[in-house]
């Protein structure tokens, strides 16, 4: 389990270097693309909130206040920068935006990347496992299974239909305890 800095720029910048990490996106992505199957505008996103309001009360200001210095800090940071750069190389984009629920507004990284670019997305996963180019059909087929038995909004019934192939191929099982939190 990954233990995340308190202070909250130190853990935003924790969190954000895991989910830009192609394997990570990847299942990101390709999961709003199971979910979104008609998508008109064949365009995906995943987010990955930085900066949650409690309520919009008297400390609203103080929040929007923080979090503009927090995205400050988080779009100037080179370490961020780089990966976010590695992301868009194969056709993910990814901006700060802000939303907001009945509970109240927050600030979040959106990736966003057109179903044409997931291939490319999952070839640099690939790279990045060390997988052979030899064996990538076989991971790719194996990634499939995977996110249908996982990911897809019949994750049930695919369970009984597919095979189990463990986890996602392009991510060792020991790095998925870093996404766990307490």
């Amino acid at each position: 389990m990954a233990t995340f800095e308190s202070d909250p720029i130190a853990a935003a910048k924790q969190r954000l270097a895991l989910a830009l990490r192609p394997r990570i996106a990847l299942i990101g992505l390709t999961s709003c693309a199971l979910a979104l199957p008609g998508d008109t505008e064949d365009r995906i996103s995943v987010t990955d909130r930085i900066s949650h309001a409690d309520a919009a009360g008297p400390g609203a200001e103080a929040w929007r206040a923080a979090t503009v210095a927090l995205v400050t800090a988080l779009d100037a940071d080179p370490d961020l920068r780089a990966l976010r750069q590695r992301l868009f190389d194969v056709g993910v984009s990814s901006a700060f935006e802000g939303d907001h629920d009945e509970t109240a507004p927050w600030t979040s990284l959106v990736l966003r990347c057109p179903r044409t670019s997931l291939s490319t997305l999952e070839t640099l996963a690939a790279d990045d496992a060390g997988i052979a180019p030899a064996d990538r059909n076989e991971v790719s087929a194996q990634f499939a299974i995977y996110m249908l038995r996982n990911h897809h909004r019949d994750w049930q019934a695919n369970r009984t239909k597919l095979p189990d192939v463990g986890e996602s191929p392009y991510t060792p099982p020991e790095e998925w305890n870093l996404l766990v939190s307490t």
